[in-house]
């Protein structure tokens, strides 16, 4: 099974991975005047095909993700077109923060993301935990706070309101796995940035899948935890 000091020496040797999970595109967030439409989302499944051939790249084997529950998450950076496995490197209550084999970071609070480290104007903080409550009560409405880097390497704070809406039973594929999940969005406006969020959680209230919106530059991150 191997611990995770032998993990993080797999990290090393990781290479970019190709899209296999099931998020066809995604429309990248933008600052805009009020009332604009910035986020265009469109989702689908990956044909088995995709699927197999992004198998064939894993630095990680699927033995050792699926003998390590918990331990690893991959990653899309979609502005970056770049996939990569992502290694748990610290625990402080519920949030976990996660490591890339070029040291980027995303550190998540019960899923959801509120921090990053090494992407473009990174998320340096965020309170998400009205947006997770709302998840958990099946939907509702919830504000949510972001420390956005901004190009003058200040921080930006940002205020915005959430709308967290039920969508009903949905499959996430990915490996050979085939997992019953409840699909959420979260629409977000404040402060002249839109963007919506999705979340696939299994029967037990676990985040699976996630996409969500980082930063203007950096855009949204394609999560899968395993």
């Amino acid at each position: 099974m191997g611990t995770v000091l032998e993990m993080m020496h797999h990290l090393k040797k990781l290479v970019a991975l190709v899209v296999l999970c099931g998020i066809s595109a995604c429309g990248t967030l933008r600052e805009e005047g009020p009332g604009e439409q910035v986020v265009a989302l469109a989702t689908g499944l990956v044909t088995g095909q995709a699927d197999s051939t992004a198998r064939a790249t894993l630095a990680v084997t699927e033995e050792e993700i699926f003998a390590n529950p918990g331990q690893y998450m991959r990653v899309n950076i979609r502005n970056l077109d770049r996939w990569d496995t992502m290694v748990a490197s610290a625990q402080n209550g519920n949030r976990t923060t996660w490591v890339d084999s070029e040291n980027n970071t995303v550190t998540l609070d019960n899923g959801v993301v509120v921090a990053t480290r090494g992407l473009p104007r990174d998320l340096m903080g965020a309170d998400v935990s009205q947006v997770w409550a709302a998840i958990r009560a099946g939907g509702g409405n919830a504000q949510r706070t972001l420390e956005i880097l901004t190009d003058r390497d200040q921080n930006s704070q940002q205020l915005l309101q959430s709308r967290i809406d039920a969508q009903g039973s949905d499959t996430v594929r990915r490996l050979r796995q085939e997992l019953d999940s409840q699909r959420f969005e979260e629409i977000c406006d404040g402060d002249g940035l839109q963007f919506t969020n999705i979340y696939w959680l299994n029967r037990n209230g676990v985040l699976l899948r996630s996409l969500q919106a980082i930063s203007p530059d950096a855009g949204y991150l394609q999560i899968d935890v395993f």
